[in-house]
């Protein structure tokens, strides 16, 4: 082998490591996004009053549910503080998401992370849940809405 074949294969191995690992990153980045256990200011104060001092959470989903290239990862309902923690992935920021039984239920939206957005809904009682989440997904001239509607597991 010449010279500059070996010099070629080792920056070809350098290159392909480089990319696997980059998206190693992301992966372990996303899951972690997505496995985080959030809380909010009321969530902590409910939190130092149950027993245990710890929150009870109930996993609404066992697996993701994707539908129109939007994803939903994990839905999280914490019944003590009545919240409910969504993980979406693909959602457009401009658009509405809440649960179907609370149209007016704005959520606390933390930032991006690895293509995975948390959605915080508070003050949202468990027989809320039964009709599920919707992401309201309405064209750019808001003149038509195509509502997709994530229901959890039964």
């Amino acid at each position: 082998m010449t010279r500059k074949r070996k010099i070629l294969l080792v920056l070809l191995a350098v290159a392909a490591l480089g990319v696997a690992s980059g998206l190693a990153w992301h992966t372990v980045g996303k899951q972690q996004t997505i496995r985080a256990e959030v809380r909010t200011a009321r969530m902590a104060q409910i939190e130092n009053t149950v027993p245990g001092g710890i929150l009870s959470a109930q996993e609404l989903l066992s697996q993701p549910v994707k539908q129109d290239d939007v994803t939903l990862h994990r839905a999280v309902y914490y019944p003590q503080a009545e919240t409910l923690v969504c993980f979406f992935e693909n959602e457009d920021p401009n658009r509405d998401i809440y649960p179907a039984a609370l149209p007016d239920c704005n959520a606390t939206i933390l930032p991006e992370s690895h293509g995975v957005t948390a959605y915080l809904f508070e003050g949202v009682p468990a027989n809320a849940l039964a009709d599920g989440i919707i992401v309201e997904m309405t064209d750019w001239q808001f003149e038509s809405c195509k509502p997709l509607t994530f229901v959890p597991d039964g």
